[in-house]
């Protein structure tokens, strides 16, 4: 008995240890491509558009930034170019005294780059319309058990606007600092379910962290930021989510390029493919004490 038994376990030993393989997965250098990542709001601010390079899949440096460009930015009226800050290469900002105005279109052009290096300037635009958003009444927030985890439910009032689909971008701030400081933590609300109505205490963004100093505790501020945002920033959002929570391959559909509102519009033809997002959007906040 001890025998067979010995002989068992040394053939699943043997057999476990055959499965295992080493396998140098080797994928090709690609060009770099434009990424932009800013936006323009109401709020009288520098407003920052930053510019990065695409790396491949492996390098486990940061993303090169882009210096040296030329950015301008017109809303149909008139048009400002940004400055570079020489302390952070890669981040164009807007005067300090800038603000957008609700209803405008705002077009971002890029210039004077080489992206990928061929030794031919390219041009680059995105556009976003500023839409309009109502003004938050009052927040409420309240600990929940969401998922057998505490959360904490931030509540708001405010009349939704009748006859347009509205889609809102929400973020948290505790004691005056940002906790929603990444896309993945920001909220996302349709007004699908309650166009036009009265919204009286609807859950806009749920703060659920491992991060101790952005827990919320008894005494501490915390203000709601709403934007009113476009239909297509709404879904650039949601599918950065969808992809950093990973794809189903049972029942997810087929992997997908997330959208962009950059476009390459010099040269002609080029198979360059710019990522990311410019967008542009009003905000309202209100704050409470949570207690």
């Amino acid at each position: 008995m001890k025998f067979k038994l010995f002989f068992i376990t040394i053939f699943v030993t043997i057999l476990f240890a055959s499965c295992t393989t080493d396998i140098d997965v080797k994928l090709d250098s690609i060009p770099s491509e434009l990424v932009v990542d800013g936006a323009i709001s109401t709020d009288t601010a520098e407003h920052v558009v930053h510019l990065k390079k695409t790396g491949n899949y492996f390098c486990d440096q940061p993303a090169n930034v882009v210096s040296g460009a030329s950015v301008t930015l017109s809303d149909g009226i008139k048009s400002i170019a940004l400055f570079e800050d020489e302390q952070e290469k890669g981040a164009y900002k807007t005067p300090s005294n800038y603000f957008g105005v609700v209803g405008r279109t705002y077009t971002l052009t890029i210039t004077d780059i080489d992206v990928n290096g061929d030794g031919i300037p390219e041009t680059y635009t995105a556009s976003s319309t500023l839409n309009a958003v109502p003004p938050l009444k009052m927040i409420q927030v309240e600990k929940q058990e969401l998922f057998y985890e505490n959360v904490w439910a931030v509540n708001a009032w405010m009349k939704d606007p009748s006859g347009v689909s509205n889609y809102y971008l929400t973020k948290a701030y505790k004691n005056n600092i940002c906790i929603s400081d990444t896309i993945t933590e920001w909220g996302l609300v349709s007004d699908a379910l309650f166009d036009g109505t009265e919204v009286c205490g609807r859950t806009m963004l749920y703060i659920h962290t491992e991060n101790k100093a952005e827990k919320i505790h008894s005494g501490d501020r915390v203000m709601l930021e709403i934007c009113g945002i476009t239909k297509d920033y709404y879904s650039f959002i949601g599918e950065v989510k969808a992809e950093f929570r990973g794809h189903n391959p049972l029942f997810g559909g087929q992997p997908a390029n997330i959208r962009t509102n950059v476009i390459q519009t010099s040269p002609k033809n080029a198979a360059n493919y710019p990522r990311g997002y410019f967008a542009a959007y009003a905000i309202s906040r209100a704050g409470t004490v949570y207690k």
